[in-house]
């Protein structure tokens, strides 16, 4: 059997818990030496109120065909979206592989968690029975959200059996967030007015937040009222009063997830619930600890040297960003990255990109038509290109040279051969357009640390900041052919050509190079226009125009100066080369009068001057000269048909 493959698909960017799933998963597969390697798939919609920004976010659950994986843990506990929520367990399903989900219930998957019902059961029967609480209030997480569902149930079946009465206007739905803890009790407060025997908190978060609250208003616990928790945070034991509160290792349910995929393989029978331990911890704000047997100045130590470390970090992505947001071009950019890698700790980094994000770039750099205008409708909204550039790489510390290297798929080393490893993924969007991916390689540190959220957020803000320089930049031009160019047939207009007719002339002086001015009259465009009508007229316009600018070089300047008048300024080579590009441009419309089948035939009237560097002239006199050599040649002409 061949290196195997296990799809994380997680969400948010708080370390207790985006760090744990990984780190348990990774511990597992390190501890048997299986060639194994784990592919981790994150985002943060759950953060912001912005719906589009959200769905941007999600989009990174698209990128992977999940029949690739050999095996799937899903932790979506807190995905805000029904949908996506539905369209993730939808996709594992059809997968066919093995699911393992963490701290939820989903569909018929295999369940590893704690036993949410029975410890918040255990937490009422002790206020209960040991306390003889009878009146609670409790503040619970969103209705919708699994693991609030089973604690509350766990406590409202207790209080059915035990002839507590609790009813609606004694809970607060809220959710895990400190916030939620505020607004909570000043609900409740508000619909009672007045406490009750014991407040049952969701988590510590909450907890911290009811007694802050509370002191506010002259209380404090276990005094006035006792309170609980639920997840151990550093929070709940360092707080006054110790919180009392459910503790239990995270690391534990991803290690058990990664185990069960282990023994599948194997071909052993595993059971659909699996659970890991949780640890009551009775401590002051229920009335029975005496403090925290935690040491402080452990903790305190650490707070600081996070600080420290995280303020180390914060310059080097301010510094960073403030690079990265004065380059004109995406290649500028990556340059800018690695001085901020050495602090990400990571062995490699990878920037995949959609195409689309250069599509003002692209047309900026060529001559601009006023129908050829770029739109960010052309980012995806729900999945991937199939077709991305990698733009920037880096391993083994240093940049490696790329040229905007093509990727098919979802990564260029996804069958990596070393075991025991671990791969990032995370969205790049512009709100909710999305515009490519980041894969880092062994980054759980920096989920651990809290960083990617920066990270994340300097590389968007900079690539977004970049994309509308662009985009102002070839509106800019495209303003500026409203003047110079020429509408009918692409070139420049009189202006343009006076613009830059006398910039080539003046570069050519300073260089002492001369310049081959043509003056072209289209012949007998009164003719064409009585006989046949303006739209002849204007096709025999729009030939002529084509043929000088598919004769010219790269360096020309091709315009319609009037009517039926052209100007062309290039390079002077040799007068052979002049003359023969007189012949083809003569040749060329005729042929394009043959091609497009016109009732007449097409020619024009040509002079030339070829300027002198040494010269007084200036570039209007040499204009003047070869527009009376083309004058004379049309009085020729004339001449021959009498």
């Amino acid at each position: 059997m061949g290196m195997r493959k296990v799809a994380l698909i997680t969400d948010g960017w708080r370390r207790l818990f985006t760090y744990a799933w990984p780190a348990g998963i990774l511990q597992r597969i390190r501890e048997t030496g299986e060639d194994v390697n784990l592919y981790i798939f994150n985002s943060t919609g759950n953060w912001s109120r912005d719906a589009g920004y959200n769905r941007a976010e999600y989009n990174i659950y698209n990128l992977p065909e999940l029949s690739d994986f050999d095996g799937i843990i899903l932790e979506l506990n807190n995905i805000s979206s029904p949908a996506v929520l539905a369209d993730v367990i939808s996709n594992a399903k059809r997968s066919g592989r093995p699911v393992v989900s963490i701290a939820n219930e989903l569909g018929d998957f295999y369940y590893v968690g704690i036993d949410n019902y029975s410890a918040m059961k255990q937490v009422i029967a002790h206020l209960h029975e040991v306390h003889d609480c009878k009146k609670f209030w409790l503040l619970v997480g969103a209705q919708d959200n699994y693991e609030s569902s089973c604690r509350l149930q766990g406590m409202l079946d207790y209080a059915k059996e035990h002839k507590i009465k609790i009813d609606k206007n004694d809970i607060w739905y809220g959710s895990f967030d400190y916030k939620s803890g505020l607004e909570g009790y000043r609900h409740l407060w508000d619909t009672h007015k007045e406490l009750p025997d014991a407040i049952i908190c969701i988590n510590d978060n909450v907890a911290v937040a009811v007694c802050e609250a509370a002191a506010q208003m002259g209380f404090t616990a276990p005094k006035d009222f006792r309170i609980t928790g639920f997840d151990n945070f550093d929070k709940a034991g360092f707080y006054t009063p110790s919180i009392t509160t459910v503790g239990h290792i995270r690391e534990e349910a991803a290690y058990k997830g990664m185990d069960i995929l282990l023994k599948i393989w194997a071909g052993e029978s595993v059971p659909r619930y699996n659970f890991t331990n949780t640890e009551m911890l009775w401590q002051e704000s229920c009335g029975c600890g005496k403090g925290s047997s935690r040491d402080a100045r452990a903790h305190l130590k650490d707070q600081i040297m996070y600080s420290v470390e995280s303020e180390e970090f914060d310059e080097e992505v301010l510094s960073m960003e403030a690079e990265m947001m004065q380059c004109n071009t995406v290649e500028e950019m990556m340059y800018c990255i690695p001085q901020c890698i050495p602090s990400l700790k990571c062995d490699a980094m990878y920037l995949v990109l959609d195409d689309h994000l250069n599509a003002y770039k692209k047309e900026t750099e060529k001559s601009i038509h006023l129908d050829a205008t770029p739109s960010d409708e052309g980012f995806s909204l729900h999945g991937y290109p199939r077709q991305m550039q990698m733009t920037f790489a880096y391993e083994r510390d240093q940049r490696l040279d790329l040229d905007r290297q093509e990727v098919d798929g979802i990564f260029p080393t996804f069958d990596y051969p070393k075991p025991g490893q671990d791969f990032l993924f995370l969205p790049l969007h512009f709100g909710e357009r999305t515009v490519g991916y980041v894969a880092i390689r062994n980054a759980v540190y920096l989920m651990e640390k809290q960083y990617l959220f920066q990270i994340m957020n300097a590389l968007t803000r900079s690539m977004e900041n970049l994309h509308k320089k662009e985009m102002l930049a070839y509106m800019n031009r495209k303003l500026s052919s409203l003047y110079i160019m020429d509408t009918l047939t692409g070139m420049y207009n009189r202006m343009g050509y006076q613009q830059l007719g006398e910039e080539s002339f003046r570069i050519s002086g300073l260089n002492k190079r001369k310049l081959l001015i043509l003056f072209v009259d289209l012949d007998r465009l009164k003719y064409i226009n009585d006989t046949f009508g303006h739209e002849y007229g204007d096709m025999a316009i729009c030939a002529a125009a084509r043929a000088l600018m598919q004769c010219s070089s790269r360096d020309a300047v091709p315009a319609r100066t009037g009517g039926d008048e052209f100007v062309l300024i290039q390079s002077y080579q040799s007068d052979e080369v002049s003359r023969e590009l007189v012949m083809r441009i003569r040749r060329t419309l005729e042929a394009e009068g043959k091609a497009q089948k016109l009732p007449f035939p097409l020619s024009m009237s040509i002079g030339t001057v070829v300027t002198d560097p040494e010269s007084a002239l200036s570039f209007a006199d040499y204009v003047k000269i070869a527009d009376s050599r083309m004058y004379e040649e049309k009085v020729q002409k004339r001449a021959a048909r009498k």
